[in-house]
């Protein structure tokens, strides 16, 4: 049995590229039409990248706003997000 090395690069990659099934099916369930796709790394974290229209941008945006807790809205309001 071969033994694979992967490099913390290679995981971080793997980690976004299975992402982008995640996000297009939370769009799809929300009826945005966008593009995602994986990106590249940054500070050692793999990116997804979503590309939406203004008004899907918008659309998105509400939807978050609409499902949080007020809770959730005041600690991102009040900057205390650790």
């Amino acid at each position: 049995m071969d033994v694979v090395v992967r490099t913390p690069q290679d995981s971080t990659r793997t980690i976004a590229l299975n992402a982008v099934p995640e996000v297009r099916q939370a769009l799809q369930i929300m009826r945005l039409p966008g593009d995602v796709f994986p990106g590249e790394i940054v500070q050692g974290h793999g990116t997804v990248h979503i590309a939406l229209r203004s008004s899907e941008a918008y659309d998105l945006a509400r939807w978050v706003r609409d499902h949080c807790t007020q809770e959730e809205i005041h600690t991102y309001a009040s900057g205390d997000d650790s």
